[in-house]
């Protein structure tokens, strides 16, 4: 291994701050001022940085302790943040489904990871159709995916096929570790001004590692993620004081919600088992990850401003879902709890506003991000046949906030419809049991209203407008038999445990694996 290597590991080990504050390497430099700029197309370039299970709160510029992200912050501060944006599904191929077609998963018959949905024409279709990667190319755009695909694809192997090309991309590796920054420094050296418009994903994994939960009740010859075992290396090494400097605090909302359901929960409760050092441990680890990526996204941010593109480049940070930290004393995602459903969703660029902090907004990035960034480059797209609303009003200051009352969301034994205040889920399990929230008394969501005499009126009424909703998704009558072991039962069925075949560019691996015996199966 380089020696430069080897630094730039020790660095994304301890974070940013960490590293700087140790002396092992000066804060990341040059992302602060962009180079000269190179003459302006006619449309804006777009760049779209994705992490992977990055909770809306893991920013420092929100506030959160014990946590440092300055690359991260840089973009909330000189652009406009959206903090109730919520995803269309909290785990990883559904919602990435979303994100790139602006259409759900359910759509093409599934709300989970199977690698390869039942109907494999209706995925080919709207990936076609609809693909982010289509709907640019089509205007004039090149564009470009690197890192961590996740999409769903039909079996087989033709080229065409690949989860990139299939949504319209051409694939620049699929290493999601070092392999978007690799990309995005030799793509914006290389680029040069009389180049097309460009259309260009880089998506990194973490901080999805803590999907192998810190370790924590596992044998450690079963960590596979080397970007955790490097870490955890650390924290054995790390001083008392030093460690528990870096442990944020406990989360309020640990307790479950009243009348929960062991279904509704089963996918990740083996957490509810934990001890107070395993959750610090767990904490602490997620993070230290998010610190890992932040660097990453900061040498992004360093090549695309060393390079005369800068100037025109709207930028879009997101993540596809959350994770639990603790709350309802769950780890990991796939519950219809805010801390998995909500997630940075932020835009900086040329005629986006800067340092707004949108507290209000009801959004869905998944719905949303492919109306928002059409609008904003000028793309023709079937705005009757998606859902998701444009935000370039807001983000430009022309107009107000889209029209909207709710949002729909779905896991992958749950429907949901959220209307900013109150929250009602109901699931497909035995007797259809369901939930009802208010956000605004109870924003921990610890007190199911279901049954409470003074809000049957609200429960009824929600249930009402998500069933109408679900009928013209032809989503009835909800299935009873979403249970985990229907899901992993589906999974194996339909190709879970088929890596991605290919060679990723650097360390890393291939990011289509889904083990049926192991959590990360539907994560």
């Amino acid at each position: 291994m380089k020696k430069t290597r080897k630094l730039r590991t020790l660095h994304l080990s301890l974070g940013a701050a960490g590293a700087a504050a140790l002396g092992i390497l000066p804060a990341l430099p040059g992302i602060a001022t962009p180079a000269a700029a190179a003459p302006a197309p006619k449309q804006p370039n777009i760049l779209i940085i994705t992490t992977d299970q990055q909770s809306w709160n893991m920013l420092s510029a929100y506030g959160t302790p014990a946590l440092a992200t300055p690359a991260m912050d840089r973009l909330a501060k000189e652009g406009y943040s959206f903090r109730r944006n919520y995803v269309a599904n909290p785990v990883c191929m559904p919602s990435r489904f979303t994100l790139y077609t602006g259409h759900y998963a359910s759509e093409v018959g599934t709300k989970d990871n199977t690698p390869n949905p039942t109907d494999s024409r209706k995925v080919i279709a709207m990936a076609t159709e609809f693909g982010m990667g289509h709907l640019f190319r089509k205007a004039g755009y090149e564009t470009f995916y690197s890192g961590k695909t996740h999409l769903y694809t039909p079996p087989g192997n033709s080229p065409d096929m690949k989860p990139a090309p299939l949504y319209g991309f051409k694939l620049e590796g699929f290493d999601p570790y070092e392999g978007p920054v690799e990309f995005a420094q030799k793509f914006f050296a290389k680029r040069k001004a009389g180049d097309k418009p460009f259309l260009a994903v880089v998506s990194f994994l973490n901080p999805h590692d803590i999907c192998e939960q810190a370790g924590i009740g596992r044998r450690p010859a079963t960590l596979k993620n080397a970007e955790s075992n490097r870490l955890l290396d650390i924290q054995k090494r790390l001083a008392p004081a030093k460690y528990a400097s870096g442990i944020p605090p406990m989360l309020t909302n640990t307790a479950p919600i009243n009348g929960e359901q062991p279904a509704w929960v089963e996918m990740d409760s083996n957490s509810r088992k934990w001890t107070p050092t395993d959750w610090s441990l767990y904490r602490w680890l997620y993070y230290r990850l998010t610190e890992s990526v932040d660097n990453q996204v900061g040498r992004v941010l360093a090549a695309l401003n060393a390079s005369p593109f800068a100037a025109n480049t709207i930028i879009v940070f997101t993540s596809d879902h959350g994770d639990m930290q603790g709350a309802h004393g769950l780890s990991l995602k796939n519950v219809p709890f805010e801390e998995c459903q909500r997630v940075p969703f932020v835009f900086t660029g040329p005629g986006i506003k800067k340092g707004v902090i949108d507290n209000d907004t009801l959004v869905c990035n998944g719905l949303d991000l492919i109306p928002t960034i059409c609008d904003l480059a000028g793309v023709k797209y079937n705005s009757d046949a998606l859902t998701g609303k444009s935000l370039k009003p807001l983000l430009t200051g022309s107009g107000p906030a889209p029209q909207r009352d709710c949002i729909y969301t779905e896991t992958y034994n749950s429907f949901t419809i959220n209307d900013g205040r109150y929250k009602y889920t109901i699931f497909e399990l035995p007797g259809n049991p369901d939930m009802l929230v208010d956000l605004q008394t109870d924003p921990g969501e610890l007190h199911n209203l279901v049954n409470d005499p003074a809000s049957q009126k609200t429960k009824d009424a929600m249930k009402d407008k998500l069933m109408k909703n679900l009928a013209t998704r032809n989503l009835l009558p909800l299935a009873t038999d979403h249970t985990l072991a229907y899901i992993r039962k589906i999974q194996n069925e339909h190709g879970a445990g088929k890596a991605e075949k290919g060679k990723g560019k650097g360390k890393g691996k291939s990011n289509n694996t889904a083990n049926p015996d192991d959590e990360s199966s539907l994560e």
